[in-house]
């Protein structure tokens, strides 16, 4: 783990650190906390959250920052591919399944048309 003083945080965060700085510096260095709470003050992606997720020890927060942020079924898949909290994206993958109606067969225009009264 990389050693990041406090007056190494502050010139990183005049700086304008990015939210790539910030995932960086949350997997990499010993200013994980703060780099976390800036990151949320900044906004972070989906992906910044699912990296977060596969890459770090903050994976908890960015799990619960993630669903707060409503995942795509997409970004869902890739938790459940990459990372240890594949149970919790498959529970709720199976439960978005679960809800959707069917959706209508349509058939061709002159089948439905041959099918009025």
């Amino acid at each position: 783990m990389k050693k990041v003083t406090d007056a190494e945080w502050q010139q990183i965060l005049a700086e304008n650190p990015t939210n790539t700085d910030l995932c960086y510096i949350i997997e990499y260095t010993d200013k994980k906390d703060e780099a976390w709470a800036q990151l949320l003050k900044q906004n972070p992606t989906n992906e910044d959250l699912r990296y977060i997720i596969a890459y770090s020890d903050k994976k908890e927060e960015a799990w619960l920052q993630l669903l707060k942020q409503n995942p795509t079924n997409a970004e869902l898949c890739y938790i459940i591919r990459y990372t240890d909290k594949k149970e919790e994206a498959q529970a709720i993958l199976d439960s978005r399944m679960a809800s959707e109606k069917p959706k209508e067969k349509k058939g061709k225009m002159i089948d439905i048309i041959k099918a009025r009264n």
